[in-house]
């Protein structure tokens, strides 16, 4: 039976190095008020919890509706973009994940999604830096709901809509690297693997249970494997 692979992209796809500098820059464009994602722990979280963590941090209190968050959405498309293209900031794939990618689509056994924190525009951007764009179906994303737990499901709901077939939540599985994606696998009744390639060591991942732990994705078969028993 085929299973749907939701990948998170940071830290478990991809390593941005810089990407303080398109976000801090959002932030002042957006908001007019000097912030720094470095100043908190994002790993996890969305971009619209990151921003609102880095104002508490800040002692600044600020009303935020739906039209501001789709201006510093748009915002930090655009800022990544320019730093990308001067080169300030990078977006690599991680060991292996290109590989796992190419295996995974030319087969019948899986197919591949994303749950991610970003925006949808700037997930897009960073997956096509790092060369892994072409390989996902339409995921969800953090202009979806700032809750990662609401996005599994619906990556799921869209990608049924796409193929005109529907997929058991436990044949889903969330590929991810902290314990928030966790989280939100146990939530919608998916399994997760977590792999060691963000901020949490694999021996701390693996104090909290999931259903498979890796270092990394660089084993490609090892992670095939791990998918197919899950």
């Amino acid at each position: 039976m085929e299973k749907l692979i939701l990948f998170d992209i940071d830290g478990t796809l991809t390593r941005t190095e810089n990407g303080y500098l398109p976000f801090n820059q959002a932030i002042v464009q957006t908001f007019g008020i000097e912030g720094d994602i470095r100043t908190v722990v994002p790993d996890g979280n969305t971009d619209p919890l990151i921003v609102r963590d880095i104002f508490a941090k800040a002692n600044v209190r600020i009303d935020i509706d739906n039209s501001r968050w789709r201006q510093f959405a748009a915002n930090l498309c655009a800022s990544y973009g320019e730093h990308v293209d001067r080169g300030t900031t990078t977006v690599r794939a991680l060991p292996g994940a290109a590989e796992l990618l190419q295996q995974i689509s030319l087969g019948d056994d899986f197919s591949a999604s994303v749950v991610t924190g970003n925006f949808e525009a700037s997930a897009m951007l960073k997956l096509s830096a790092a060369g892994l764009a072409d390989y996902f179906y339409r995921g969800a994303y953090a202009s979806d709901s700032e809750l990662r737990p609401d996005l599994p499901a619906l990556a799921k709901k869209r990608f049924e809509q796409l193929v005109a077939r529907t997929v058991d939540w436990e044949q889903c599985v969330i590929v991810g690297d902290t314990p928030k994606d966790l989280e939100a696998a146990r939530q919608n009744r998916m399994k997760c693997l977590l792999v060691g390639t963000g901020r949490y060591p694999i021996e701390e991942l693996e104090y909290w249970q999931p259903d498979a732990c890796l270092p990394d994705l660089g084993d490609t078969q090892a992670v095939l494997t791990a998918l197919t028993n899950l």
